[in-house]
């Protein structure tokens, strides 16, 4: 579907332009909780630029996450865009964005 409904001047800046700003809010969850006690974090990138592929727990409070790359691109990935639910006052958590690497650099 289009980014944007169709009007009589449908383009950026035009009169008929209506950005969609609807979220995906509808979808279930990949993860349910167990029960209050559940530490599990849930990690939530099905929205607009949302770029989050994976998540892996690598140690109690750490995460090596893998993001999808940019469009139009050729692998790159100069950005982030993802919620992170479930967190826990207290503990410090470490996200390890392993393949965010200028390879130049």
């Amino acid at each position: 579907p289009p980014s944007f409904s169709q009007g009589p001047d449908a383009r950026p800046g035009g009169v008929g332009f209506q950005p969609r700003t609807e979220l995906k809010s509808h979808l279930a969850p990949y993860y349910t909780p167990t029960g209050p006690d559940d530490r599990t974090l849930f990690f939530e990138s099905r929205f607009e630029s949302g770029n989050l592929r994976r998540a892996v727990q690598a140690y109690e409070f750490e995460y090596d996450l893998i993001l999808n790359p940019d469009y139009n691109t050729k692998s790159h990935t100069q950005w982030y865009f993802f919620r992170v639910s479930n967190t826990r006052r207290g503990p410090q958590y470490r996200f390890n964005i392993i393949n965010m690497v200028k390879p130049t650099s």
